[in-house]
């Protein structure tokens, strides 16, 4: 087990070293460069960007799609809380907090759960659809896969903490262990994937939004009047 958990941590120490990198790329590229002359608030732009503009109403197509939307949204939520579990579940103290709280770790598990198949779902219809499939590539696909995995995992470790006593009663005694190594598995295939897919937009995402921010608000089309 302790092979697997170690094994995470070294893939998550390159994963964050790898994106430290990408994003000190970025700042070195400094600010945008434009000549034309200001109409707009860059900065007010640049809020914009981050708030308003990521309303499905304000987008192209969004608003059309509304399920599909919010499941994205419900999908990268529970990625954020997957990983923030992930990290929390380093200190002892607190994997023992969470194995001892049924409530939390309940609300955890369902929160997870829900995301993982508003995963699937999305997933499903990137493969079912024509135009989907047309402007998807195998990155696309494996990145889902794993985060959707790893999602999957951390629901189902969550839930033996809470149902520990009966999985403790009706599956073998290494069950909760196997749980763990799958876990920590799956985990260390996500943080050594995600600085070269297209996951790594994590890091790309805020430097796309701010000179989406800064191109529009410096013509004063953002904030809208």
């Amino acid at each position: 087990m302790n092979l697997f958990i170690y094994a995470s941590y070294i893939a998550l120490f390159l994963c964050f070293t790898l994106c430290l990198i990408h994003f000190i790329k970025l700042v070195r590229l400094g600010t945008p460069k434009d000549l034309s002359e200001p109409a707009g608030d860059i900065t007010a732009g640049i809020i914009y960007s981050n708030t308003g503009a990521m309303s499905p109403k304000n987008k192209e197509s969004a608003y059309k799609h509304l399920p599909t939307y919010t499941a994205g949204i419900v999908f990268h939520l529970g990625s954020f809380l997957a990983l923030i579990c992930y990290l929390l579940l380093i200190f002892d103290s607190v994997w023992f907090f969470f194995f001892r709280n049924i409530t939390v770790s309940a609300l955890i598990a369902v929160a997870i759960w829900v995301s993982s198949f508003c995963a699937t779902g999305l997933l499903i219809k990137r493969l079912t659809s024509k135009k989907l499939r047309f402007i998807s590539n195998l990155d696309d696909y494996f990145s889902v896969i794993l985060v959707i995995l790893f999602q999957f995992s951390s629901a189902i470790l969550f839930t033996t903490f809470v149902f520990h006593d009966y999985f403790h009663n009706f599956f073998s005694h290494n069950f909760h262990g196997r749980i763990i190594c799958i876990y920590y598995l799956l985990s260390a295939l996500l943080f050594l994937y995600l600085p070269f897919g297209k996951l790594k937009h994590t890091v790309y995402y805020f430097a796309a939004r701010y000179h989406l921010g800064f191109f529009y608000g410096i013509r004063g089309t953002w904030p809208p009047k």
